[in-house]
Protein backbone atom coordinates (compact mmCIF):
# COMPACT_ATOMS: atom_id res chain seq x y z
CA UNK A 1 0.00 0.00 0.00
CA UNK A 2 1.25 3.48 -0.89
CA UNK A 3 2.11 6.03 1.76
CA UNK A 4 -0.47 8.78 2.44
CA UNK A 5 -0.06 11.52 -0.11
CA UNK A 6 1.27 9.28 -2.87
CA UNK A 7 -0.23 9.85 -6.29
CA UNK A 8 -1.35 6.30 -7.03
CA UNK A 9 -4.52 4.80 -5.57
CA UNK A 10 -4.80 1.46 -3.79
CA UNK A 11 -5.81 -1.32 -6.14
CA UNK A 12 -6.10 -5.10 -6.24
CA UNK A 13 -2.33 -5.45 -5.83
CA UNK A 14 -2.52 -3.31 -2.70
CA UNK A 15 -5.21 -5.56 -1.26
CA UNK A 16 -3.09 -8.62 -2.01
CA UNK A 17 -0.07 -6.99 -0.38
CA UNK A 18 -2.10 -6.43 2.79
CA UNK A 19 -3.18 -10.08 2.81
CA UNK A 20 0.47 -11.12 2.48
CA UNK A 21 1.48 -8.78 5.31
CA UNK A 22 -1.19 -10.29 7.57
CA UNK A 23 0.26 -13.74 6.91
CA UNK A 24 3.78 -12.55 7.73
CA UNK A 25 2.65 -10.83 10.92
CA UNK A 26 0.75 -13.92 12.06
CA UNK A 27 3.81 -16.12 11.51
CA UNK A 28 6.02 -13.70 13.46
CA UNK A 29 3.48 -13.62 16.29
CA UNK A 30 3.56 -17.43 16.44
CA UNK A 31 7.33 -17.47 16.76
CA UNK A 32 8.11 -14.30 18.75
CA UNK A 33 4.96 -13.31 20.63
CA UNK A 34 2.73 -10.31 20.12
CA UNK A 35 4.97 -7.76 21.83
CA UNK A 36 7.53 -7.99 19.04
CA UNK A 37 5.00 -7.53 16.24
CA UNK A 38 2.03 -5.50 17.51
CA UNK A 39 3.45 -2.01 16.75
CA UNK A 40 3.96 -2.92 13.08
CA UNK A 41 0.49 -4.46 12.80
CA UNK A 42 -1.11 -1.41 14.36
CA UNK A 43 0.77 0.93 11.99
CA UNK A 44 -0.38 -1.11 9.00
CA UNK A 45 -3.98 -1.01 10.24
CA UNK A 46 -3.87 2.75 10.67
CA UNK A 47 -2.31 3.25 7.24
CA UNK A 48 -5.02 1.16 5.57
CA UNK A 49 -7.72 3.06 7.48
CA UNK A 50 -6.21 6.32 6.24
CA UNK A 51 -6.45 5.13 2.63
CA UNK A 52 -10.13 4.29 3.15
CA UNK A 53 -10.85 7.61 4.88
CA UNK A 54 -9.22 9.68 2.13
CA UNK A 55 -10.73 7.66 -0.71
CA UNK A 56 -7.36 6.89 -2.28
CA UNK A 57 -8.41 3.59 -3.76
CA UNK A 58 -9.83 2.22 -6.98
CA UNK A 59 -13.59 2.07 -6.53
CA UNK A 60 -13.78 -1.57 -7.61
CA UNK A 61 -11.70 -2.74 -4.63
CA UNK A 62 -13.54 -0.81 -1.91
CA UNK A 63 -15.17 -3.81 -0.25
CA UNK A 64 -12.07 -5.96 -0.55
CA UNK A 65 -10.01 -3.16 0.97
CA UNK A 66 -12.49 -2.76 3.82
CA UNK A 67 -12.43 -6.50 4.44
CA UNK A 68 -8.64 -6.85 4.49
CA UNK A 69 -8.34 -3.77 6.70
CA UNK A 70 -10.85 -5.35 9.09
CA UNK A 71 -8.70 -8.48 9.12
CA UNK A 72 -5.60 -6.42 9.92
CA UNK A 73 -7.60 -4.80 12.72
CA UNK A 74 -8.64 -8.20 14.05
CA UNK A 75 -4.98 -9.21 14.22
CA UNK A 76 -4.04 -5.93 15.90
CA UNK A 77 -6.84 -6.36 18.44
CA UNK A 78 -5.70 -9.88 19.26
CA UNK A 79 -2.10 -8.78 19.74
CA UNK A 80 -3.16 -5.90 21.98
CA UNK A 81 -5.15 -8.38 24.06
CA UNK A 82 -2.12 -10.64 24.33
CA UNK A 83 -0.15 -7.55 25.36
CA UNK A 84 -2.76 -6.83 28.09
CA UNK A 85 -3.49 -3.47 26.48
CA UNK A 86 -7.17 -4.16 26.98
CA UNK A 87 -8.67 -0.69 26.58
CA UNK A 88 -6.84 -0.20 23.29
CA UNK A 89 -7.80 -3.71 22.18
CA UNK A 90 -11.49 -2.91 22.69
CA UNK A 91 -11.16 0.27 20.63
CA UNK A 92 -9.41 -1.51 17.77
CA UNK A 93 -11.95 -4.35 17.87
CA UNK A 94 -14.78 -1.83 17.54
CA UNK A 95 -13.11 -0.21 14.53
CA UNK A 96 -12.41 -3.58 12.88
CA UNK A 97 -16.00 -4.66 13.49
CA UNK A 98 -17.37 -1.58 11.72
CA UNK A 99 -15.12 -2.27 8.72
CA UNK A 100 -16.09 -5.94 8.55
CA UNK A 101 -19.77 -5.04 8.60
CA UNK A 102 -19.28 -2.34 5.95
CA UNK A 103 -17.58 -4.94 3.75
CA UNK A 104 -20.35 -7.46 4.35
CA UNK A 105 -17.77 -9.88 5.77
CA UNK A 106 -19.86 -11.86 8.26
CA UNK A 107 -17.09 -14.38 8.96
CA UNK A 108 -14.73 -11.60 10.04
CA UNK A 109 -17.39 -10.10 12.32
CA UNK A 110 -17.52 -13.47 14.11
CA UNK A 111 -13.74 -13.51 14.44
CA UNK A 112 -13.55 -9.99 15.86
CA UNK A 113 -16.42 -10.63 18.28
CA UNK A 114 -14.84 -13.87 19.49
CA UNK A 115 -11.76 -11.80 20.34
CA UNK A 116 -13.91 -9.14 21.98
CA UNK A 117 -15.38 -11.80 24.27
CA UNK A 118 -11.80 -12.59 25.33
CA UNK A 119 -11.03 -8.94 25.99
CA UNK A 120 -14.24 -8.47 27.98
CA UNK A 121 -13.37 -11.51 30.09
CA UNK A 122 -9.83 -10.26 30.68
CA UNK A 123 -11.07 -6.81 31.71
CA UNK A 124 -13.75 -8.15 34.05
CA UNK A 125 -16.75 -7.27 31.86
CA UNK A 126 -18.23 -10.73 32.35
CA UNK A 127 -21.81 -9.80 31.48
CA UNK A 128 -20.81 -8.41 28.09
CA UNK A 129 -18.57 -11.41 27.39
CA UNK A 130 -21.47 -13.75 28.18
CA UNK A 131 -23.90 -11.81 25.98
CA UNK A 132 -21.55 -12.04 23.00
CA UNK A 133 -20.68 -15.70 23.58
CA UNK A 134 -24.21 -16.96 24.17
CA UNK A 135 -25.68 -15.05 21.24
CA UNK A 136 -23.41 -16.61 18.65
CA UNK A 137 -23.11 -20.02 20.31
CA UNK A 138 -26.90 -20.39 20.09
CA UNK A 139 -27.43 -18.96 16.60
CA UNK A 140 -28.11 -21.89 14.21
CA UNK A 141 -27.08 -19.73 11.24
CA UNK A 142 -23.48 -19.71 12.53
CA UNK A 143 -21.30 -22.68 11.44
CA UNK A 144 -20.82 -25.27 14.16
CA UNK A 145 -17.04 -24.83 14.55
CA UNK A 146 -17.56 -21.09 15.09
CA UNK A 147 -20.41 -21.81 17.51
CA UNK A 148 -18.06 -24.17 19.35
CA UNK A 149 -15.55 -21.34 19.69
CA UNK A 150 -18.18 -19.02 21.16
CA UNK A 151 -19.34 -21.79 23.51
CA UNK A 152 -15.72 -22.15 24.61
CA UNK A 153 -15.59 -18.40 25.26
CA UNK A 154 -18.74 -18.79 27.35
CA UNK A 155 -17.15 -21.60 29.36
CA UNK A 156 -14.05 -19.56 30.09
CA UNK A 157 -15.91 -16.46 31.27
CA UNK A 158 -18.15 -18.60 33.48
CA UNK A 159 -15.02 -20.18 34.92
CA UNK A 160 -13.51 -16.79 35.70
CA UNK A 161 -16.81 -15.73 37.26
CA UNK A 162 -16.73 -18.78 39.55
CA UNK A 163 -19.71 -20.60 38.02
CA UNK A 164 -18.15 -24.08 37.95
CA UNK A 165 -21.22 -26.12 36.90
CA UNK A 166 -22.09 -23.66 34.12
CA UNK A 167 -18.51 -23.49 32.92
CA UNK A 168 -18.14 -27.27 32.70
CA UNK A 169 -21.50 -27.67 30.94
CA UNK A 170 -20.61 -25.00 28.40
CA UNK A 171 -17.23 -26.60 27.77
CA UNK A 172 -18.81 -30.01 27.27
CA UNK A 173 -21.14 -28.51 24.66
CA UNK A 174 -18.20 -26.78 22.98
CA UNK A 175 -16.37 -30.10 22.78
CA UNK A 176 -19.40 -31.84 21.28
CA UNK A 177 -19.70 -29.18 18.56
CA UNK A 178 -15.96 -29.28 17.93
CA UNK A 179 -16.03 -33.06 17.48
CA UNK A 180 -18.31 -32.66 14.46
CA UNK A 181 -15.25 -31.43 12.55
CA UNK A 182 -14.86 -28.68 9.99
CA UNK A 183 -17.41 -28.12 7.26
CA UNK A 184 -17.54 -26.17 4.03
CA UNK A 185 -19.41 -23.42 5.89
CA UNK A 186 -16.59 -22.79 8.36
CA UNK A 187 -14.53 -19.65 7.61
CA UNK A 188 -10.91 -19.91 6.52
CA UNK A 189 -9.69 -18.39 9.79
CA UNK A 190 -11.13 -21.23 11.87
CA UNK A 191 -8.17 -23.51 11.00
CA UNK A 192 -6.35 -22.45 14.19
CA UNK A 193 -9.17 -23.65 16.48
CA UNK A 194 -7.80 -27.17 16.62
CA UNK A 195 -7.42 -30.02 19.12
CA UNK A 196 -4.42 -28.38 20.81
CA UNK A 197 -6.35 -25.16 21.32
CA UNK A 198 -9.32 -27.03 22.77
CA UNK A 199 -7.29 -29.18 25.18
CA UNK A 200 -5.25 -26.16 26.29
CA UNK A 201 -8.45 -24.33 27.20
CA UNK A 202 -9.74 -27.45 28.95
CA UNK A 203 -6.68 -27.37 31.18
CA UNK A 204 -6.72 -23.61 31.76
CA UNK A 205 -10.42 -23.74 32.60
CA UNK A 206 -9.71 -26.27 35.33
CA UNK A 207 -6.91 -24.09 36.68
CA UNK A 208 -9.33 -21.16 36.92
CA UNK A 209 -11.75 -23.47 38.79
CA UNK A 210 -9.04 -24.63 41.21
CA UNK A 211 -9.09 -28.20 39.86
CA UNK A 212 -5.34 -28.31 39.40
CA UNK A 213 -4.77 -32.07 39.42
CA UNK A 214 -7.30 -32.46 36.60
CA UNK A 215 -5.58 -29.70 34.64
CA UNK A 216 -2.16 -31.34 34.59
CA UNK A 217 -2.65 -34.04 31.91
CA UNK A 218 -4.63 -31.63 29.73
CA UNK A 219 -2.01 -28.90 29.85
CA UNK A 220 0.73 -31.49 29.38
CA UNK A 221 -1.00 -32.68 26.21
CA UNK A 222 -1.29 -29.07 24.97
CA UNK A 223 2.44 -28.54 25.56
CA UNK A 224 3.33 -31.67 23.60
CA UNK A 225 1.02 -30.70 20.73
CA UNK A 226 2.56 -27.22 20.56
CA UNK A 227 6.04 -28.75 20.47
CA UNK A 228 5.00 -30.98 17.59
CA UNK A 229 3.53 -28.20 15.45
CA UNK A 230 6.31 -25.68 16.16
CA UNK A 231 3.92 -23.00 17.43
CA UNK A 232 6.34 -21.33 19.84
CA UNK A 233 3.90 -18.79 21.33
CA UNK A 234 1.43 -21.58 22.14
CA UNK A 235 4.23 -23.63 23.69
CA UNK A 236 5.18 -20.63 25.83
CA UNK A 237 1.71 -19.95 27.19
CA UNK A 238 0.85 -23.63 27.70
CA UNK A 239 4.08 -24.12 29.63
CA UNK A 240 3.28 -21.07 31.77
CA UNK A 241 -0.18 -22.45 32.53
CA UNK A 242 1.32 -25.87 33.27
CA UNK A 243 3.89 -24.38 35.66
CA UNK A 244 1.10 -22.56 37.49
CA UNK A 245 -0.92 -25.77 37.76
CA UNK A 246 1.91 -28.06 38.87
CA UNK A 247 3.00 -25.63 41.59
CA UNK A 248 -0.61 -25.36 42.80
CA UNK A 249 -0.89 -29.16 42.78
CA UNK A 250 2.42 -29.52 44.62
CA UNK A 251 4.07 -31.62 41.91
CA UNK A 252 7.60 -30.39 42.54
CA UNK A 253 9.36 -32.78 40.18
CA UNK A 254 7.16 -31.75 37.26
CA UNK A 255 7.44 -28.07 38.22
CA UNK A 256 11.23 -28.37 38.01
CA UNK A 257 11.07 -29.86 34.53
CA UNK A 258 8.62 -27.22 33.25
CA UNK A 259 10.44 -24.26 34.83
CA UNK A 260 13.76 -25.33 33.34
CA UNK A 261 12.12 -25.62 29.91
CA UNK A 262 10.65 -22.11 30.20
CA UNK A 263 13.94 -20.37 31.06
CA UNK A 264 15.43 -20.30 27.52
CA UNK A 265 12.12 -19.10 26.07
CA UNK A 266 12.23 -15.90 28.12
CA UNK A 267 14.88 -14.39 25.87
CA UNK A 268 13.03 -15.20 22.65
CA UNK A 269 9.38 -14.48 23.43
CA UNK A 270 7.43 -11.31 24.17
CA UNK A 271 3.90 -11.95 25.44
CA UNK A 272 2.59 -9.90 28.37
CA UNK A 273 -0.30 -12.30 28.92
CA UNK A 274 2.07 -15.25 29.24
CA UNK A 275 4.31 -13.27 31.55
CA UNK A 276 1.26 -12.54 33.71
CA UNK A 277 0.65 -16.29 33.96
CA UNK A 278 4.27 -16.80 34.93
CA UNK A 279 4.03 -14.17 37.69
CA UNK A 280 0.97 -15.97 39.01
CA UNK A 281 2.96 -19.21 39.05
CA UNK A 282 5.86 -17.52 40.84
CA UNK A 283 3.48 -16.29 43.52
CA UNK A 284 2.38 -19.90 44.09
CA UNK A 285 6.01 -21.00 44.38
CA UNK A 286 6.99 -18.24 46.81
CA UNK A 287 8.00 -19.58 50.23
CA UNK A 288 7.99 -23.23 49.17
CA UNK A 289 10.88 -25.51 50.02
CA UNK A 290 12.11 -26.53 46.57
CA UNK A 291 15.09 -28.40 45.15
CA UNK A 292 17.90 -26.09 44.11
CA UNK A 293 17.31 -26.64 40.39
CA UNK A 294 13.68 -25.51 40.69
CA UNK A 295 14.58 -22.62 43.00
CA UNK A 296 17.24 -21.43 40.56
CA UNK A 297 14.87 -21.67 37.59
CA UNK A 298 12.10 -19.80 39.38
CA UNK A 299 14.52 -17.12 40.48
CA UNK A 300 15.79 -16.75 36.91
CA UNK A 301 12.20 -16.34 35.67
CA UNK A 302 11.50 -13.80 38.43
CA UNK A 303 14.57 -11.72 37.56
CA UNK A 304 13.81 -11.83 33.84
CA UNK A 305 10.21 -10.71 34.36
CA UNK A 306 11.19 -7.89 36.69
Amino acid sequence: MREPGAAASADADSVEALHAAIGRFARLDAQLGSGAVAPSVLRSFRAAQQVLRTGRYVRAVRRDLQAVTAEMGELAGWMLFDGLRLTQARRINAEALLLARAAGDTAMTWFVLSNEALVCTGSGHYGEALRISRHFAEDPRVPRRVRALFRLRQARVLGHAGNEPGALRAFERAGAMFSDGLSSRDPAWSWWFDERELVGHAGSLRVSLGRHAEALPLLGAAVEAARDDGYRWALYIHRAALLDAVLAAGDIAEAERVAVAIVPMLERMNSARTEHRLRHALARGAGRRCPSTLSDALEHIRRRLS
